[in-house]
């Protein structure tokens, strides 16, 4: 577990401070990689492969992840599309029509 902390910590740190960042998991997937790759000028993409394989870089699945539950927690690390995403499921909740339950039954 002290490896998905340490991925936790890392993104709030981006996100704190890069706010281009919270809006767009593929930028900071790209900017926390470019962290551990330092001088990418000597790295290949078969060496980025391996580091991945190996668990040398941290997934996209767990940054995104650790994103999504710090921006669920931490309101200040929130990006616009999250305010705006959650603006639009409450209209669409509204709009939706009442559902009956059919009890225990699984439709």
């Amino acid at each position: 577990m002290k490896k998905l902390f340490s991925v936790i910590d890392e993104v709030e740190k981006f996100l704190t401070k890069y706010p281009v960042l919270r809006d767009n998991d593929e930028k900071l997937m790209a900017n926390i990689w470019n962290k551990h790759l330092g001088d990418i000028t000597y790295v290949n993409g078969e060496d980025i492969l391996k580091m991945l394989a190996n668990h040398e870089l941290p997934s996209y699945e767990s940054i995104s992840r650790c994103r999504r539950k710090l921006q669920e927690e931490c309101p200040n690390l929130r990006g616009e599309k999250w305010h705006e995403r959650h603006k639009r499921a409450e209209t669409i909740k509204k709009e939706m029509p009442s559902y009956q339950s059919f009890g225990d039954e699984t439709i």
